[in-house]
């Protein structure tokens, strides 16, 4: 996919996924995604399925200086291994372009094989893309301390090289879902920015921005539509400054703070962006939630935005739409509830404006 090719990138009140799921049936997950996104469908990471499916440990086994506990599903910083080895192997990996050598081991991918299997045995779905997504450098790198109780991300050398491995596994994550289609997204998931500009947030923004960029322009050179999402507030005109494709934003939650960068947004539309409107809740989902509501919500934010000089027509034709965080942590069957309000709102929205 060429850059200028991400101009004709007009979603149009399409939905997909944020991530996570909490079935623990895999068949059963993967046929909601087909049922309810079948234009639009992503693999699911499954942390009920097996706690090795959450988002920091289904990335990390194999990634230098790094260990994971698979009977405790926890990663640490292994003291015991060779530094200088792990340097060597991953640099070595990197310039090479080895991405078979940072698979998703089976036991860490349930939801990412059953739904490409799904895929490749359901051929006859109206598949317009393909939809995944990776933990973000920020996110990881402050959930993890090295040998002195630091966090990842303040040790250079290692965290340099973790990061490394990490583009690594995203290649292969990108080639992996290549084998259903050409048409692929991959939204970096960065939850750990919501804490961005509090007394306890200790990166700096030069370093979110450069790591950002890092990722987003290795995922570009794959020839994929990459999206940055965070499922909590932050400072929107950070993300929307990078060089991402897609913001994934908490429409539900978070739509009046969003709002408050109207020229960044402007900015970021008028290079082709697309917004991700999270609009469905999903830790404050009750179940009384309707379409109706849901979609008099957006439309209020649309006004919202356009009061402030950014283009209505634009903002539909650049939309997708998602939960406003991944649903690992509801119930099943207000997982299913939120995806089959998601589905029928697309729809909706897409017989009425399109």
């Amino acid at each position: 996919m060429e850059k200028d090719d991400r101009k004709k990138f007009l979603p149009c009140f399409l939905a997909t996924g944020v991530g996570s799921l909490p079935h623990a049936d895999v068949p059963r997950a993967c046929a909601l995604i087909a049922r309810t996104m079948p234009q639009t469908p992503f693999w699911p990471q499954l942390p009920k399925h097996s706690f090795l499916e959450s988002m920091t440990v289904q990335v990390s086994p194999g990634l230098p200086f790094l260990k994971v506990e698979e009977g405790k599903g926890e990663v640490f910083f292994d003291t015991a291994l060779d530094g200088a080895r792990e340097l060597e192997k991953v640099y070595n990996y990197y310039l090479t372009g080895d991405a078979n050598s940072y698979p998703i081991p089976a036991a860490y991918a349930g939801g990412l094989e059953g739904m490409v299997r799904y895929l490749k045995e359901n051929q006859h779905l109206p598949l317009r893309f393909f939809k995944g997504q990776i933990v973000g450098p920020i996110t990881f790198g402050l959930s993890l301390q090295d040998n002195y109780g630091k966090d990842i991300i303040h040790n250079e050398v290692a965290f340099d090289a973790i990061m490394k491995g990490l583009l690594l596994r995203g290649r292969w994550i990108i080639q992996r879902m290549k084998t259903i289609g050409e048409e692929v997204i991959l939204f970096i998931d960065e939850p750990g920015l919501s804490g961005y500009g509090s007394a306890f947030f200790s990166v700096d923004t030069a370093t979110i921005t450069g790591r950002l960029n890092e990722m987003i322009e290795e995922f570009q050179a794959q020839g994929v539509w990459v999206g940055v999402h965070c499922c909590g507030n932050t400072d929107w005109s950070l993300l929307l400054r990078t060089k991402a494709d897609i913001i994934n934003f908490d429409a539900w939650g978070f739509l009046e703070r969003f709002s408050l960068y109207p020229e960044a947004l402007n900015n970021f539309l008028s290079r082709h962006g697309v917004l991700a409107w999270g609009i469905v809740p999903t830790s404050e989902f009750t179940g009384k939630e309707t379409v109706e509501v849901l979609r008099e919500k957006l439309e209020i934010g649309f006004r919202e935005l356009s009061d402030k000089g950014i283009s209505a027509e634009i903002l539909r034709e650049r939309c997708l739409l998602t939960t406003s965080c991944g649903m690992g942590l509801m119930s099943v069957e207000d997982a299913e509830k939120a995806m089959g309000l998601l589905s029928e709102l697309s729809r909706g929205l897409r017989e009425k404006y399109f």
